[in-house]
């Protein structure tokens, strides 16, 4: 003890020499009795490293240079950001009294080996502390510790964001032994979120309020929000004692990951101690404890119970049951391969994965699961709960967005909640804990708060209709594609309806598709309304050749459609009135182009018109479509080159409400249509018609 205290000393003086007002002093190279302890602390380590796997956390520093050799001009091996996952192999001590420790680091599926100083790495194997401690292998610790105790402020909380801080001094306080490593994932929060939107990735179970939801999935299960979701994926929003294991790392400490503490854990569980597991003759405990204390995997087996809980809930799924027609005698307790549209479908996936791996009973089952996770995920980078759910690890060994474990966006969060809960029953809260914490690039200035309302329109377009454009009460929005879906977001919750529009190889309009949209919950309801597809529809635009010269817009509405909506209704909807718009085209930039909107007149074709009377005109009735028209006419000849915008509108009822939908807008000028209908050679040259179109055209000219 004598010959570390002296060894210690020695180190602890070099080091506060060195860093001393930034001066730098020469100190005497080790003697014999430095070497000598330095290989007695070696061998000890050599020990420890055999017989289990000591991990650490490259931390305080944005990134660090993995070196060669034990010194800071060595060969660069490969730079790893903070949060990067290190093996510890080896120690040395430089001439310096600089500790270093030799560390093996897979990034993006490479192994790297090399030197980083102890001062960078943070550690929670308790075995590896102890050997620290009684060789005096940290003296950085001991010099941070006196910083900390002088300042009141924290070295490792002092690397993360304004906005982190404070909860994690709160944790720090109440928990002195906790370390904290920033993650350095480099991403931009936005893109992050955009990408976990994508491909059910992230769902919600069927009893998140439907602001929380952007369609079904399967059964139970719905695409979450981008709100829900930013809540979850803001790690600002888990930095409490209760949610904070979800950035713990999960390799075994055999100083409290006991069995007794899993057998606690498990009391009043499908899974407690009343039976053995199924097809064995152990209990479940055992089974979690002895595969995850098992050499060459060191795995909590706090996390394997707390995920097959989080996993099965109250243990009735078939994938667990070993009866399943076809399957018997096969379990999947982590519901590896358990995907698909639907509960049918995820079964068989799952209990398929079982079977082809041969996992014949409990046990296998969860060895088989626990090999998964820890060969699979922990040692290649994605280390922890949040990490296994959202890779935004940028050194992992699977691309970020992919490579993930679950969908369920709280999983994460629920698990951390066990887990603290099992700590807790060890009596091991207190314990040396790292957790890696992810920052990300351009994150909100305050956590991101859970939604307690959204104004999103969830839209599934058929096949064969422009889905770029979606019209809500006749306004056009460009959505944003996720997961199949177009997702419209509104400024209000007072939206209507809901349209697109199918065009042939001409750009021309051929059909449309409703949607009638209901705001209730704090949330749209999307009701499809098949029985109102192609409700208006474009028949082109004609010449007024006689009198005033005009431009006439037809649209059409299907006979048998427009006397069910005066009789039966659809849906409850009922025929109102119908008609034209029509504005300067220019203008439909700045302005709607909808009923009673700024710079837009209107016509009436059918319904009641402002004194009282009932209008009805139809132009012609072609193939079982009524169709009304619009003629402009009395325009100067300077107005004949200004391109006018046409569109049909009509207006339902359903419960004394009136909801307005509308057709296509289509724009002409009457210059570009007498030339159109001129080069057709519609009129024989020299006709009075004739005659008209080109007067029409030279006047416009």
């Amino acid at each position: 003890m004598k010959r570390k205290l002296a060894f210690l000393g020695a180190i602890l003086l070099a080091a506060f020499i060195f860093t001393y007002e930034g001066n730098t002093y020469q100190t005497h190279a080790l003697d014999e009795e430095d070497q000598a302890w330095i290989e007695e602390a070696r061998g000890a380590l050599q020990n420890i490293v055999e017989d289990r796997e000591v991990m650490a956390l490259v931390y305080l520093c944005d990134d660090l240079t993995i070196r060669a050799e034990a010194a800071e001009d060595s060969t660069k091996v490969v730079t790893v950001p903070s949060g990067q996952m290190v093996e510890i192999r080896d120690v040395t001590v430089d001439e310096d009294y600089q500790v270093w420790e030799k560390v093996s680091a897979e990034v993006k599926g490479k192994v790297y080996e090399g030197y980083i100083p102890r001062d960078y790495l943070a550690c929670s194997d308790e075995r590896f502390l102890e050997w620290e401690e009684l060789y005096g292998m940290n003296p950085g610790a001991a010099v941070m510790l006196a910083e900390e105790n002088a300042t009141g402020v924290y070295a490792d909380i002092e690397q993360f964001p304004e906005s982190y801080r404070p909860a994690l001094q709160a944790l720090k306080q109440k928990h002195p032994n906790w370390t904290f490593v920033r993650q350095n994932t480099g991403l931009d929060f936005q893109t992050v979120v955009n990408n976990e939107l994508q491909g059910g990735k992230s769902l919600v179970y069927k009893s998140y309020g439907d602001y929380c939801k952007e369609g079904q999935h399967s059964p139970n299960w719905y695409f979450a929000s981008e709100d829900v979701l930013k809540l979850y994926m803001d790690p600002r929003n888990s930095l409490q004692e209760n949610a904070i294991f979800q950035f713990e790392q999960l390799t075994y400490n055999a100083s409290y990951h006991t069995e007794e503490a899993v057998k606690n854990f498990l009391e009043g569980t499908f899974m407690n101690s009343s039976q053995n597991a199924p097809e064995t003759s152990m209990k479940f405990y055992h089974i979690f404890w002895s595969i995850g204390a098992e050499e060459n995997r060191q795995v909590s087996p706090f996390h394997l119970a707390a995920r097959v809980l989080q996993e099965q809930g109250e243990g009735t799924s078939p994938l667990i049951s070993g009866t399943y027609p076809g399957y018997e005698h096969y379990y999947n307790y982590f519901n590896v391969g358990a995907s698909g549209s639907t509960n049918e479908e995820v079964i068989r996936n799952g209990l398929n994965y079982a079977k082809d791996h041969d996992w014949h009973g409990a046990y296998y089952s969860i060895l088989g699961g626990a090999e998964v996770i820890s060969a699979g995920y922990i040692r290649k980078g994605q280390d922890t709960l949040y990490l296994q759910k959202f890779n935004v690890s940028p050194t992992a060994s699977n691309p970020v967005y992919t490579h993930q474990y679950m969908q369920n966006i709280s999983a994460p969060t629920s698990e951390a909640l066990s887990m603290k809960k099992l700590y807790e029953s060890a009596g091991a809260l207190e314990n040396t804990f790292v957790f890696k914490i992810p920052v990300y690039e351009n994150m909100p200035s305050s956590p991101c708060p859970m939604p307690t309302s959204s104004t999103n329109v969830v839209l599934q377009v058929p096949s064969g209709y422009d889905a770029s454009t979606i019209y809500v009460d006749g306004i056009a929005y460009t959505p944003q594609v996720r997961n199949n879906r177009r997702i419209v977001k509104l400024p209000n919750g007072n939206a209507q309806s809901a349209v697109v529009y199918r065009y042939n190889e001409n750009g021309a309009p051929i059909g449309m598709y409703v949607w009638t949209l209901e705001y209730r919950n704090n949330a749209y309801a999307v009701t499809e309304q098949p029985g109102l597809t192609d409700l208006l529809t474009y028949h082109g635009f004609s010449i007024r050749i006689t009198g005033k010269a005009g431009i006439r817009f037809k649209t059409g509405i299907s006979a048998d459609l427009r006397n069910t909506l005066l009789t039966g209704g659809v849906n409850g909807y009922y025929l109102k009135e119908y008609g034209t718009l029509v504005m300067n085209n220019a203008n439909r930039n700045t302005y709607p182009m909808i009923k009673g909107g700024e710079k837009v007149i209107s016509g009436l074709a059918y319904g009641t018109d402002s004194n009282g009377a009932h209008q009805d005109s139809i132009y012609e009735t072609v193939d079982g479509r009524y169709r009304y028209t619009s003629v402009l006419v009395g325009l100067p000849a300077d107005q004949y080159k200004v391109e006018y915008a046409f569109r049909g509108y009509i207006v339902l009822t359903k419960d004394n409400k009136d909801i307005t939908i509308y057709g296509p807008a289509m724009a002409k000028s009457i210059y570009s249509l007498a030339e159109q209908v001129l080069n057709m050679g519609t009129y024989a040259s020299g006709s009075e018609a004739d005659a008209f179109l080109r007067k029409l055209i030279s006047d416009a000219k």
